[in-house]
């Protein structure tokens, strides 16, 4: 057992090693460290002390690249060999469970810690820059890295449970918000002491888990670090409890890898005539629209699905707010329909971005390229279609947004700055999931993660551009007695985005879909 370990174990980093993804994403973000710090050495120029600051958002930008990498990189460890149907040819030839694992997770997570250790370098820079010291990097990238093994052995987790790419990147997506969402929850929850059938020991219950979750969370320990340089501990107790977790995650999955070790199954949509006749039914006019819709986004019973757990999650911000307020004539108070819609909002976000990663991802995984190239429809239309699928198994969450909208308008109305916001989401989303499709179709896996990268350093170039554009545009309107300049400026800002930007990354993945055929 040991040499299968050590010989698939072997074999996972070398290919890695050979591979120049890996290398272009690591050797991309030193890049991008050494201009960050050289732009926060140009600050200093001015009188001030910018390390903090700067060291500060490195990691927040390192909690936000290992929480995507969770629902995109680590998270096929296992499912791509389901998916594959390799699986069971590695069983065949004798590797065990804790081989197989070691050789599809752990050698991952040596690579992402790489990753994080080539970044010490130019982070212990931003020492000279004032306002950070040596301790506080080394216990930041210590949390960071306990960050990493407990999200990286939770999509492991996740890989070995589920049979497809696609769940085990849903399980993912939903335990990383659960975690993230419990906190604010929790301590709602153990404030409302003047509900009378709540008891005091529920509260109570509520108020420790809730000091649970904060101590393992990572952003709570980096605010700790941030804000102290006296008696600093380089492991505290989000270290300890981050890699116990992870380490049991780990043992989970070995242990029950020969239950979840199934090939997924294709005749997902009933043996029943009836209820095959219901979900799937006869083919549309779009063939591609049909396929993808069906078989790839869950078809109407995940779309029903869906329906129902926006529709809970509403009704959950309803509960509570009935539980706050039991006089309360409507249903929710304006601070509670912005913070429903900002949830939604990045629920409906996160679904866009994994079918953005995996709706192509898979033609090529499953090589269908060349099957759909012989359908009598062009390239850009197929791809079109692929996209309307898409859009119909987002509807849910569209629908749940608009909802929100018209229930109190006036309340998203007063989010700051809502018009900008607005803007700046339909760019960011538009180059991320343009960015994320490229990329799914020359990379093996983490195009999510690589897309998020390139946007975060590519975006304040662009936005800064619209910003500017913007400006000139509102200012041109004022001159010339045209109302409505902002909006204008909007117009002509998506206009040379999708000219400059949008334009030739769409020609490239149209080319890269055709080659991609002819192989």
């Amino acid at each position: 057992m040991i040499s299968g370990t050590q010989t698939l174990f072997n074999w996972s980093l070398r290919s890695d090693s050979r591979s120049i993804y890996p290398h272009i994403v690591r050797a991309g973000f030193a890049g991008f460290m050494l201009l960050a710090v050289m732009g926060a050495w140009g600050q200093s120029l001015t009188g001030m002390a910018p390390g903090l600051s700067f060291f500060r958002w490195i990691c927040n930008l390192n909690v936000l690249l290992i929480a995507v990498a969770g629902i995109s990189y680590f998270v096929s460890a296992v499912t791509e060999e389901k998916d594959s149907g390799t699986l069971a040819l590695l069983r065949l030839a004798g590797a065990s469970p804790l081989s197989i694992v070691l050789s599809k997770s752990t050698s991952r997570l040596i690579s992402a810690l790489m990753l994080l250790l080539i970044q010490l370098p130019f982070t212990f820079l931003a020492i000279t820059l004032g306002g950070v010291t040596w301790q506080q990097i080394i216990a930041a990238y210590l949390a960071l890295a306990a960050w990493l093994c407990v999200v990286a052995n939770m999509a492991l987790f996740c890989s070995v449970r589920c049979s497809t790419s696609g769940r085990a990147a849903a399980l993912a997506t939903a335990v990383l918000l659960l975690f993230f969402a419990s906190g604010p929850l929790l301590l709602e929850f153990s404030k409302l002491s003047s509900v009378s059938w709540l008891s005091p020991r529920a509260l109570n219950a509520c108020r420790h888990l809730h000091d649970e979750q904060q101590l393992m969370n990572v952003t709570t320990r980096l605010d700790e670090i941030f804000l102290t340089t006296a008696s600093l501990k380089f492991v505290a107790a989000q270290f300890w409890r981050s890699t116990a977790l992870g380490g049991l995650l780990f043992l989970c999955s070995v242990l029950l890898f020969n239950c979840y070790s199934e090939p997924a199954d294709d005749n997902t949509h009933g043996t029943s005539a009836a209820v095959r006749r219901y979900t799937i039914g006869r083919c549309w006019k779009l063939p591609v629209v049909w396929k993808d819709f069906l078989f790839f986004t869950g078809g109407k019973s995940f779309l029903i699905l869906k329906v129902f757990a926006y529709a809970a999650l509403i009704a959950g911000f309803v509960w509570f707010h009935q539980l706050e307020n039991p006089n309360a004539t409507q249903w929710l108070s304006p601070d509670l329909t912005r913070v429903a819609f900002g949830i939604v909002s990045l629920l409906f976000t996160v679904e866009m971005l994994l079918y953005a990663s995996n709706s192509l991802f898979l033609e090529v995984r499953q090589s269908a390229v060349a099957s759909l190239k012989m359908l009598p429809i062009p390239t850009p239309l197929l791809l079109l279609q692929k996209t309307a699928a898409c859009a119909v198994a987002l509807s849910p969450g569209l629908l749940a947004v608009l909802f929100l909208c018209c229930y109190d308008g006036a309340a998203i109305l007063d989010i700051e700055d809502l018009p900008g916001t607005i803007v700046g989401w339909i760019i960011v989303m538009t180059l991320l999931t343009h960015l994320t499709i490229l990329l799914s179709l020359y990379t093996r896996w983490a195009a999510l993660p690589l897309a998020v990268f390139i946007t975060m350093i590519s975006f304040p170039c662009i936005g800064g551009a619209a910003v500017g554009l913007t400006e000139i545009t509102r200012s041109a309107a004022a001159l010339n007695g045209i109302p409505w300049g902002v909006w204008l400026g909007v117009i002509v800002n998506l206009l040379w985005m999708w000219l400059f930007v949008l334009l030739p990354i769409e020609i490239e993945i149209v080319n890269r879909w055709n080659r991609l055929s002819q192989q």
